[in-house]
């Protein structure tokens, strides 16, 4: 009963304060709280210098109050028990630097109207939401506003930034919710993750699937879900699939080579390279293992064979293709049959196919294949688009 009667004191001086004129209020920031600020982890360690690489010094417990000497860069100069050190940024709340941006970890955070757990609801936030954080209250409860409204959000629910500012819209590894579940789905649909990773918690693979999905769509690559790269994800007209990222990345690169004048020497024998569907943008990956007059090659894994038997079954139809090994992408031709010799039959193709490049012939007469060819031509010309 005691801390909490102090918890509301503090949060009535904090009321009191932010109603002084500009001027008054200011003044009071510079005498009494321009120099201190609380530990907002539930230990964080004081380090001799300003990285990660630096011995560590002390074990600061949550809620401790600290002397802020300096700042270098996103770390704190502090004094804490007679020891100069550093602690990061995102793990102290100094009152005196104005507005802190910081998100929601986790659905189920409530801003309340005020610091207790007993005291009514504002509003329900969910996972992801950008908070801006005026003053941390007793150590455990930050005064925010959340678009606009204001009340009081317990510290565990936050994660508080570098920025002055937080953008609606941010997931990242830790989170957790609806919100989540609704990145995770996207990125299943779109093939960077796994049915069994969709748990609504923003796991290490999570992160890796948003890491890979924004390499794909040439986004800067954190692996944070920021604004820009959900709106991107949940954009019906952007057609990126983890199958068909290589084929936007290959466009105006592709050139034709002659099998017979250092195709077959480029594409060599044991050779495990990318396959790109023209006409679907698909992928997958491919090994060469024996041929002369073209590349007889198979699926490297099952997974492969399944995205190759999407495009239309099995079939001796011939499909443009782009063959990309060793930094070159090539124009080329292929069939999807599984024939003849098998030499992986844990691939889940029943033995090979053939890849036929410019000028590559058939076995049965030892001449070119005009559908192959067409299709060669038909893959350059898309890859010079």
């Amino acid at each position: 009963m005691k801390r909490k009667t102090i918890v509301l004191r503090a949060a009535a001086l904090l009321l009191a304060l932010l109603a002084l004129p500009a001027g008054r209020l200011a003044a009071h920031a510079e005498t009494e709280a321009e120099k201190m600020g609380q530990v907002i982890a539930d230990k964080v360690n004081l380090r001799e210098g300003p990285n990660t690489d630096s011995d560590i010094l002390a074990e600061v417990p949550g809620g401790t109050a600290v002397e802020v000497l300096d700042q270098d860069g996103n770390w704190y100069r502090i004094l804490y028990n007679g020891t100069v050190g550093y602690i990061r940024q995102d793990y102290l709340f100094v009152n005196s630097t104005g507005s802190r941006g910081a998100y929601v970890k986790s659905d189920g955070a409530v801003l309340r109207g005020g610091p207790s757990a007993d005291s009514y609801l504002v509003a329900q936030l969910s996972a992801g939401q950008g908070v801006k954080v005026k003053a941390l209250i007793g150590g455990e409860w930050f005064y925010a506003v959340v678009n606009d409204q204001t009340g009081y959000v317990h510290r565990t629910y936050l994660e508080i930034t570098s920025s002055s500012t937080a953008s609606i819209g941010m997931l990242k590894q830790g989170m957790e919710g609806e919100e989540v579940k609704k990145l995770q789905n996207a990125l299943y649909d779109r093939g960077f993750l796994s049915k069994a990773d969709v748990t609504s918690v923003f796991s290490s693979e999570t992160r890796k699937g948003v890491l890979e999905f924004q390499q794909a769509c040439g986004l800067s690559a954190d692996g944070i879900a920021g604004p820009e790269t959900l709106n991107s994800i949940y954009d019906s007209s952007n057609k990126i699939e983890k199958a068909n990222a290589d084929f936007y990345k290959l466009k105006g690169t592709v050139v034709l080579l002659d099998w017979f004048e250092g195709g077959s020497e480029w594409l060599a024998k044991g050779a495990k390279f990318t396959v790109t569907d023209v006409r679907t943008g698909k992928s997958f990956r491919v090994r060469r293992f024996g041929g002369w007059y073209h590349a007889d090659c198979e699926p490297i894994t099952s997974y492969d064979t399944g995205i190759m038997k999407s495009l239309e079954g099995f079939s001796w139809n011939r499909r443009p293709i782009w063959v990309t090994y060793n930094g070159k992408t090539v124009a080329a031709s292929m069939h999807t049959m599984p024939h003849m010799a098998n030499p992986t039959p844990s691939n889940g193709f029943d033995g090979h196919f053939c890849i036929h490049l410019y000028g590559s012939k058939v076995h049965e007469n030892s001449k070119e294949c005009p559908r192959h060819q067409a299709c060669v031509y038909e893959a350059y010309k898309a890859g010079r688009a």
